[in-house]
């Protein structure tokens, strides 16, 4: 599964407990000590693998700290150099290769897809779906269990066995062997509600290929990886990649065991790999609008079109001031008394877990990636107080 939103707002409410109990420091080398104290714990205590996480600030990045394991069998550690697949913040790589290519005059968001759209989009009420309806996940496209969760993971290797294009052809066109026209489409029309939908995401990567004329891998690595000088890459383009970390399912007895490889069959909604500096220098740039370290990555208008809010409050969505731009999504976290409003994404799938997030009104923002699951809620009170460590830290003008 890869929406966390419900995990996360169940971890937050676990967490307020031991939270208000352990009041944080307002020092900030203290609360990094304290943080780097969290992840060492949650590894002893048997909570996850391997934790990496950073703090960023517009333009920076604050500090980056790692724990753990990114393969046990082998104790290899974890660094900041490890990748691991991030999961839903793939997203928002699709979503600035959108911004980039809306800026460049190569995609029009509110065009009708059928106007260059090389799958076949045959939706029972023939309205016409956009690029933006897919990227606020109010195109009315749904992932289903019988197409998605059984038939969009494939274990055994990184690359599913079905190209993105036929499993996208068998799920939305009526000659599809995946098509079910009550199942895979709402009974809404476009951009009315809100369904967040991986099928739609991984649509929106190719349609971003056919409206650029190259392949989503070239043009998201051209465009997004090289100018931030990732070290990423999409997981079914790279065969056993030294940096990997090992991903780990947890046994029954309470362990963890490792994971075979897979694949996605829509793989741009979720299959992006990258190291905790990749996903902190991403955000740092957004949140610089466009500049990293002094220099100018991306165009401001560039950020602008990924961060504007499309969709506020459309019905489907948790609440009426959550707000979605080109997968980037803003939404307010609430536990107890205190609430959170956080703009970016997170991501899960299985023995992945990530979050990249700015606090909205705030120069704060933090990347969190563990190669497994806490599936207790001691591991998961754990996890959020390193969330609320990073995220409610000090100005970070002041240091």
């Amino acid at each position: 599964m890869r929406v966390l939103k419900g995990l996360l707002i169940a971890i937050l409410i676990l967490g307020v407990a031991g939270y208000v109990l352990l009041r944080p420091p307002t020092d900030h080398t203290k609360r990094i000590a304290r943080v780097d104290k969290l992840a060492e714990q949650g590894v002893a205590r048997g909570y996850w693998p391997g934790i990496m996480w950073a703090e960023v600030a517009p333009g920076r990045i604050v500090s980056v700290g790692v724990a753990g394991f990114a393969d046990i069998e082998a104790q290899q550690k974890m660094t900041e150099k490890t990748t691991m697949p991030i999961g839903s913040v793939s997203k928002i790589v699709i979503g600035l290769s959108a911004a980039q290519a809306i800026h460049d005059g190569m995609l029009d968001e509110a065009a009708p897809l059928s106007s260059f759209l090389t799958v076949p989009l045959d939706a029972p009420d023939g309205a016409p779906r956009t690029f933006e309806h897919l990227a606020t996940h109010s195109s009315g496209i749904l992932d289903t269990d019988i197409a998605y969760e059984e038939n969009g993971y494939h274990f055994g290797s990184t690359k599913h066995p079905v190209d993105l294009r036929d499993f996208l052809s068998s799920f939305l066109s009526k000659d599809g062997a995946l098509f079910d026209a009550g199942a895979n489409f709402g009974e809404w029309a476009p951009g009315t509600h809100y369904a967040y939908s991986n099928i739609a995401a991984g649509l929106a990567g190719h349609a971003i290929g056919d409206a650029t004329g190259q392949s989503f891998v070239d043009y998201s690595m051209s465009k997004v990886a090289a100018p931030l000088e990732l070290s990423g890459f999409w997981g079914h383009t790279v065969e056993n990649p030294t940096t990997a970390a090992t991903l780990y399912e947890r046994t029954d007895e309470g362990s963890f065991d490792a994971l075979e490889p897979y694949g996605i069959a829509t793989w741009p909604d979720g299959q992006f790999n990258a190291s905790v500096t990749d996903l902190a220098t991403l955000l740092a740039t957004v949140m610089g609008n466009g500049a990293f370290e002094g220099q100018d990555v991306f165009d401001p208008s560039v950020v602008d079109l990924l961060t504007e809010p499309r969709a506020i409050g459309l019905e489907g969505m948790a609440a009426a001031s959550e707000k979605v731009g080109l997968f980037w999504t803003e939404e307010t976290l609430s536990f107890g008394p205190i609430s959170l409003t956080m703009q970016g994404h997170n991501g899960g799938d299985p023995g992945v877990l990530t979050f990249m997030y700015q606090v909205a009104d705030t120069q704060n923002g933090f990347v969190v990636m563990v190669n497994g699951h806490p599936d207790s809620t001691l591991g998961e009170v754990q996890l959020v107080r390193i969330i609320k460590l990073l995220a409610e830290m000090p100005d970070h003008g002041d240091h």
